[in-house]
């Protein structure tokens, strides 16, 4: 009984001090400590000035600049010697197709023929014309004795009047041999300019390049007879000039220029052609809303009409304050950048200019130098203090 007693006694004595040891350490626990916290780290790129350009791009089409169709309009000859094909680089003069001509030398032998006999008309129109004015002379001097002796009274008036009217008739005979030399200078002409017609003819019979250039297509073929509602026989890009025709939106037609700085990827290409802005439609295509532009290309042999091309336009170039792309944060329309001064951010708002798909240019709201958050807006805001860590380079895009 008495052991029992003493072994209670034992645990309320130790229960007590475990108490007043927990309670100790309660007081110990709500003893306050002082900690000094860091400032986030943020990654800050600063604002540079840098070289920006402004571009738009366009697709289109490879065309020759000026296509040339060459053809005859000697129609009805055969077609007998082809000396150009697809792809050939002709020059100026240069005869790629003989036609059959054998038909037209007989055209210019009968002419010849007829020239000749033209010729023969007015050299016996001319003799006839000698013996007239003889004929005239004679009956003239007739005319007169007859007159003479009338008024003497010697001769009948019956002679009188037959030496009129011989001289009357000479004097017709001159004229009729007269006309007789008209008619025969002027189918003189006529065959002259009927040989003229028929060489024009005999060299058209040679189709001849009208100028250099890059044959596109020849619709020949030997043995064939040429017509004039066939078509042309070639058509030639003239010089080898060759452009790329590409409509754009009537919305970017007023920025674009002529003469602007083009730099253009053909398919099938590895390195662009570089060109320029040759000619900016003046109609909109009420259909779709869109606008024609030619654009220049240097000269490069890979290039082919038809080839699928995209161009990149140089609209502006000029020097400016630039940010990452990532370093501009939108509030509704208001563009915003996150300067960081003096460990504290400064949300500023900015007008941005031209821009790239890796920075923009700030045209007003930030000056060179400057240091703005690399991602604005995701983990600070306006009067947070920050640790800034400058960075090289930021490319992860704006938050918009």
């Amino acid at each position: 009984m008495r052991n029992r007693r003493n072994t209670v006694l034992t645990s309320l004595a130790l229960a007590f001090g475990l108490s007043s040891t927990l309670v100790s350490g309660g007081h110990a626990a709500d003893t306050p400590v002082t900690q000094t916290v860091k400032p986030p780290v943020i990654n800050v790129i600063p604002a540079a000035e840098a070289e920006m350009v402004a571009t738009i791009t366009v697709t289109g089409t490879i065309v020759p600049r000026q296509e040339v169709a060459v053809g005859t309009d000697v129609a009805g000859l055969i077609v007998l010697e082809l000396s150009a094909d697809q792809g050939d680089m002709v020059k100026e003069g240069e005869i790629i197709a003989r036609l059959d001509k054998s038909s037209l030398e007989i055209q210019l032998a009968q002419i010849e023929a007829q020239r000749a006999q033209a010729e023969a008309s007015i050299a016996q129109s001319e003799a006839q014309i000698v013996d007239a004015q003889i004929a005239v002379r004679q009956a003239q001097e007739a005319l007169d004795r007859a007159r003479a002796l009338s008024a003497k009274g010697i001769t009948s008036k019956a002679d009188f009047d037959n030496a009129t009217n011989a001289h009357d008739s000479a004097n017709a005979r001159l004229n009729t041999s007269r006309q007789a030399l008209v008619a025969s200078q002027s189918q003189l002409q006529l065959v002259a300019a009927q040989k003229r017609d028929v060489l024009l003819r005999i060299e058209k019979a040679d189709v001849k390049a009208p100028t250099d250039g890059v044959v596109l297509s020849r619709n020949a073929l030997l043995g064939g007879i040429v017509s004039v509602n066939a078509g042309p026989l070639f058509r030639i890009a003239r010089d080898r000039d060759f452009e790329l025709s590409a409509n754009i939106p009537e919305a970017d037609l007023p920025r674009l220029k002529q003469g602007m700085p083009v730099s253009v990827r053909v398919s099938g290409m590895d390195e662009p052609v570089a060109g320029r802005i040759r000619l900016i439609s003046p109609e909109i295509t009420a259909n779709s809303r869109l606008g024609s532009v030619k654009i220049s290309l240097e000269r490069n042999d890979a290039i082919r009409p038809g080839n699928f091309a995209r161009a990149i336009v140089e609209l502006t170039r000029r020097n400016g304050v630039s940010v990452p792309l990532s370093a501009v944060v939108y509030h509704g329309s208001t563009a915003l950048v996150q300067v960081v001064k003096d460990g504290v951010i400064d949300t500023r708002k900015v007008t941005l200019g031209i821009r790239n798909d890796r920075s923009v240019e700030v045209l007003s709201g930030l000056a060179d130098g400057e240091d703005v958050v690399a991602r604005a807006g995701t983990f600070v805001a306006n009067g947070d203090r920050v640790t800034p860590v400058r960075v090289a380079e930021e490319t992860t895009g704006a938050v918009k």
